[in-house]
């Protein structure tokens, strides 16, 4: 709020409630910082910002890159990824379980929405998620997701929109004709009552909250680990309880296998040092996955699109698996480089090159019993497993066979990374899964109006990100990469056409 149009409509006492105004209250993260800085654009005074947390950014700066649709790096790139086409293979992905609506001003406004990021100083490339990618939907900008967040900050600051640090949303404040009044909320352990008529709800999801996600989240498993920042879900929650229909509530942007132990490892010296994560050494699609039985369960070539073979691991006794494979493969990895790691992801090429010496030492001195197990015989992995020495070397010698045909008989894996384990030591991870965040909650049309459960607009209420619902089936689509950063900066930036529009 600017101090010049600040109303203190009662002093602070004991017992009282700090009550301001503001033309439009919004939350902090990519959906946001989006939105604030679109709604001050088109002319928006007085926007203020509730953050719980004391920094912004939100999972979205733990992100890389965003998807767009017909956008200027991609005409620079040569890249064609026409709107309508990926409108179609978005609905194809999600078997239509979406509101096209919403899809369609989604991919409509991607590639503009990068011009806008452009214009502000961001420099973008269109690099690879997967070897499967094509088109290239992926805008990477320099600085990752943190970059954008950053210049969305300094917009805020720019155009004068107020943010206020380690203050929550508690509740929505409704005139008897049903109308948004204010938001309550909490700072310092007191109550402030916010006055305004508009309010955007983007807080991120409710990941943190793991008894909700327990009981709202079927794909959620114990052994899962939360990822992203773990956020509460207060918008979600308090727009439902003010009226607004829930939509998509409880699905997971989940993900794996992951390798259990997790972490980085480190190949080279300085300054030439490449800095691998382990996930990305079991996920190797020469490797054979077997679940706790001993027994492969998919084609490991999966891993392109960890967020799909989660549906397969989550059905595995124990939601786990592990990776299996020899001293070729780590001898293959070391002198050719990885074969599924985006170009996107910090040191990709790096890692996608050949690599360093050293990464049998580097595992070696990593292998513990809970994680890894590294031995000369199959008998020792079998054991580690707790699956009889039988079960492994029949599962090895059934792949190991198919490898000497040319030919998966059991699930058709290319033919490619049929590479047969037989030379010790042989190696095991045992891997997990992990979800970054809850989607989905507050049912929006396609101008991020909340709506009533008989789909009439709530006066005043918007929504968007992951808070909302309507947007994405139960498998978060990766075929098109980028989709839910790219979806939380672009809904919220229609969010803030939207209250600019009321207000005029």
């Amino acid at each position: 709020i600017e101090q010049s149009r600040t109303i203190l409509l009662a002093a602070k006492k004991a017992g009282m409630s700090l009550k301001v105004h503001a033309d439009e209250i919004v939350q902090l993260g990519g959906a946001g910082l989006a939105a604030a800085v679109t709604a001050a654009e088109c002319g928006c005074r007085d926007i203020l910002v509730l953050e719980k947390r004391g920094a912004t950014g939100g999972t979205s700066a733990m992100a890389s890159g965003i998807f767009a649709a017909d956008s200027p790096t991609q005409r620079r790139q040569v890249i064609q990824a026409p709107k309508d086409e990926m409108f179609r293979r978005y609905m194809e992905w999600a078997h239509l379980a979406v509101n096209p609506r919403i899809i369609r001003a989604f991919v409509d406004l991607s590639g503009e929405t990068v011009r806008w990021l452009e214009d502000k100083g961001l420099h973008f490339m269109c690099r690879s998620h997967s070897p499967a990618d094509n088109p290239m939907t992926w805008h990477v900008p320099d600085g990752d997701g943190a970059a954008i967040m950053k210049v969305l900050a300094e917009e805020c600051r720019r155009l004068r929109v107020r943010i206020e640090l380690k203050t929550t949303a508690k509740k929505l404040l409704k005139e008897d004709a049903g109308l948004i009044r204010g938001v309550l909320a909490e700072r310092d352990g007191e109550e402030v009552i916010f006055q305004t008529g508009n309010v955007i709800i983007a807080g991120g999801g409710f990941g943190g909250d793991l008894e909700r996600v327990k009981e709202l989240c079927p794909k959620y498993r114990p052994i899962m680990g939360n990822a992203g920042v773990p956020n509460k879900g207060e918008g979600i929650f308090m727009a439902l309880e003010a009226g607004a229909a829930p939509d998509g509530l409880g699905m997971l942007m989940a993900a794996g296998p992951v390798a259990g132990g997790g972490g980085m490892i480190r190949l080279g010296e300085e300054p030439h040092v490449v800095p691998i994560n382990l996930t990305f050494i079991t996920g190797e699609p020469a490797n054979i996955w077997v679940n706790k039985k001993g027994r492969r369960f998919i084609d490991e070539m999966g891993i392109y699109n960890y967020y799909e073979v989660i549906n397969a691991l989550i059905r595995q006794p124990d939601s786990i698996c592990y990776a299996l494979f020899d001293a070729a493969q780590v001898r293959r990895i070391t002198e050719h480089g990885l074969t599924n790691i985006a170009s996107g992801y910090h040191f990709g090429d790096a890692q996608r090159s050949p690599l360093p010496e050293g990464l049998d030492r580097v595992l070696e001195s990593k292998a513990d019993e809970k994680y890894m197990k590294i031995s000369g015989t199959w008998a020792e992995i079998a054991g580690w497993i707790d699956v009889s020495t039988q079960t492994i070397e029949e599962t090895v010698a059934e792949y190991n066979a198919g490898c000497e045909r040319g030919y998966d008989p059991v699930f058709g894996k290319d033919r490619r990374y049929l590479h047969p384990i037989l030379e010790p030591p042989f190696y095991a991870i045992r891997c997990v899964s992990c979800y970054l965040n809850t989607l989905g909650g507050i049912r929006v049309n396609e101008h991020m109006e909340a709506l009533d459960r008989d789909d009439n607009p709530i006066p005043g209420l918007y929504a968007a990100g992951v808070d909302t619902g309507g947007w994405t089936p139960d498998t978060y689509c990766a075929a098109l990469p980028g989709t839910a950063f790219g979806y939380a900066v672009n809904s919220g930036r229609i969010a803030g056409f939207s209250v600019a529009k009321r207000l005029r």
